[in-house]
């Protein structure tokens, strides 16, 4: 009677395990606005110290941001998470960000970054990334790797890619405002993200940093 019952206790615990299981995938597959909004406040708690740190943001921490990374950390399962802070050339900690990757085939997931002063939110899903800086919508980040408006369709800015290329062109509104050291491309030292990058209006500013964040932030999420 005793194996019995403990039989029947087992094959309980695996089907709460397995019910359990089977939950959590269902709440992290095509997750809708409630659970994104959900997601983005226990993201937005969880990042409250890092951000705490945070040196205040002025336009030379633009200039000085470097590939560095600290305090990362990395959580595999069912569903991804991770986590860590962007610094300057200098070591001081400018961007706190955190990711996570919901149940899917294709790349499925919210990735929030906070400066001292302004937060940036990535909606990711379809190959596209929703871009969002504070309230306010900025773009889409199609599949050809163009930040476009959400009136009109007009490109708004992109980086334009060569792995093969130490540095990649920023272009807003057509203009060329700079470049961004390739982070595919590894290079020794505490690089600078940004090389000869000009004087940007606030709107330009949110603008490249919106887009550099993600390349900087792509490197560790798809390690």
């Amino acid at each position: 009677m005793a194996g019995i019952a403990l039989s029947l206790f087992l094959i309980l615990a695996l089907g709460m395990i397995g019910i359990t299981v089977l939950m959590k995938t269902l709440q992290n597959y095509r997750p809708g606005r409630t659970k994104i909004q959900a997601d983005l406040n226990k993201i937005r708690a969880e990042l409250a110290p890092l951000v705490a740190d945070l040196v205040p943001w002025t336009a030379e921490e633009m200039e000085q941001l470097s590939f560095n990374q600290i305090k990362k950390s990395i959580k595999n399962g069912l569903v991804k998470t991770s986590k860590g802070v962007l610094t300057t050339i200098y070591h001081e900690p400018v961007i706190a960000w955190a990711y996570k990757k919901y149940v899917s085939r294709k790349e499925n997931g919210l990735l929030y970054a906070r400066t001292s002063n302004q937060e940036f939110i990535y909606r990711i899903k379809n190959g596209e990334v929703e871009m969002v800086v504070g309230e306010h919508l900025v773009g889409v980040l199609n599949q050809q790797g163009c930040l476009v408006g959400q009136k009109g369709n007009k490109q708004l800015a992109q980086i334009s890619k060569n792995e093969d290329n130490l540095v990649l062109p920023v272009l807003v509104n057509n203009k060329l405002v700079g470049s961004m050291s390739n982070p595919q491309r590894k290079q020794k030292g505490n690089v600078r993200a940004f090389q000869h990058l000009v004087k940007l209006d606030k709107e330009e500013e949110e603008i490249v940093l919106s887009l550099s964040i993600l390349e900087l932030v792509k490197r560790e999420i798809e390690a």
